[in-house]
């Protein structure tokens, strides 16, 4: 059964200075049952800011109990409690659903076991991942020290794919009819400009096709693995590389979106909702690239 629920919208300013009007819960509306995730645990790695933030907050408004990954407890246990409040507030007449928050470095093998078998010990399933640990930088390919290489793909593939392989393991034990969901990027089936980034658009190409990868090895257990490709947006990451490389960028960027805009995080919200639920129970294999139209030129 859905619940209840007060829809208020919330406006926030594009690169472009125009207002936004992004509705912050969509509970209440008449939809499909299956779109609730009611009874599902979630997990969400880099899901302290950002897209993983955002990613996280949609599926507790969606019902699900979430467990909050980030690199310190500190940074999990701060956005567990901006979500439970955000979703108070939208949702008063509801119960918030239980978060929890981890301290884990997605690239060393023995935390991300160590973490996830806690996440079980907490929870006692899991039914939903989506991997949004990640980074970027942008750097000429013939400067690129290897050393940055190296982190570059330890954090954005080897990362993605530690907690993939955890997930993978305990839903094939579990009989768990699960959600895969590893965030990709548009820049894993283009290159953008003007900024040089050769070694970000290999590790999100790389997770593009583990996201296919997977879901052949696991879809006849009836797990479903996909990719979810966000194009530019107003995350605390590209806030940083602007403060470094200049705000310029945001307009020749903007110059290539149909749409004329940047995204904001948490339009991110209902894609990753429909992937992690029972919506799209025949999605498996895909990138789903959600750009404003950048790749469509």
């Amino acid at each position: 059964m859905l619940r209840q629920s007060l829809v208020r919208c919330a406006s926030r300013s594009s690169p472009l200075g125009r207002a936004l009007v992004i509705p912050t819960s969509a509970r209440g509306i008449r939809t499909l049952p299956s779109f609730s995730l009611d009874g599902k645990t979630c997990v969400v790695t880099g899901a302290a800011r950002g897209l993983g933030k955002e990613i996280l907050t949609g599926f507790a408004l969606s019902g699900a109990r979430c467990a909050c990954v980030d690199l310190t407890k500190a940074a999990a246990e701060a956005s567990i409690k901006h979500i439970a409040e955000h979703v108070a507030a939208t949702q008063p007449s509801e119960p918030v659903p239980e978060l929890k928050a981890y301290a884990c470095d997605v690239t060393q093998e023995a935390e991300v076991k160590d973490t996830f078998s806690q996440i079980i010990l907490d929870f006692g399933n899991v039914d939903v991942v989506a991997t949004a640990a990640g980074i970027v930088d942008n750097v000429e390919a013939e400067n690129y020290e290897y050393p940055r290489w190296r982190k570059m793909l330890d954090v954005n593939l080897d990362g993605t794919w530690l907690f993939a392989r955890e997930a993978g393991k305990h839903m094939l034990e579990k009989q768990t009819r699960g959600s895969i969901i590893l965030i990709g990027s548009m820049s894993a089936s283009i290159c953008v400009r003007p900024q040089k980034q050769a070694a970000y658009n290999a590790s999100k190409g790389a997770v593009a096709i583990l996201a296919k990868s997977l879901a052949t090895e696991w879809g006849p257990s009836g797990i479903r693995v996909n990719c979810l490709s966000p194009g530019y947006m107003e995350t605390d990451l590209i806030r940083e590389l602007l403060a470094k490389e200049g705000k310029e960028l945001v307009h020749s960027w903007v110059r290539d979106i149909p749409l004329g805009r940047m995204a904001h995080p948490s339009e991110m919200q209902g894609v990753a909702v429909w992937m992690a639920s029972d919506a799209s129970s025949y999605l498996n294999g895909s990138d789903i690239i959600i750009d404003g139209g950048y790749t469509a030129y």
